[in-house]
């Protein structure tokens, strides 16, 4: 039963963070092109736009399953 809630939670998490990155990512790239911040970056590497829009998702999506994940622990501290 243990595994099932720790499955439960993290999908509690990942889902709505995936869902959440790919919104951010529409609305940021919509506005900004990869090529331009490739263009003023400091990185010594060509990042081509796909890989850009590739970087972009994954950071997005870290930086909401770290808030999705906050938010989960501070409810576990709660329900104790």
């Amino acid at each position: 039963m243990a595994t099932e809630a720790a499955v439960w939670r993290w999908g509690a998490v990942l889902w709505p963070s995936f869902f959440a990155a790919g919104v951010m990512t529409a609305v940021f790239f919509a506005l900004i092109d990869p090529l331009d911040l490739n263009a003023i970056s400091a990185l010594p590497i060509e990042v081509t736009r796909e890989q850009g829009y590739t970087i972009g998702f994954f950071m997005f999506w870290i930086g909401a399953a770290s808030s999705s994940w906050f938010t989960a622990l501070l409810l576990k501290k709660h329900d104790e």
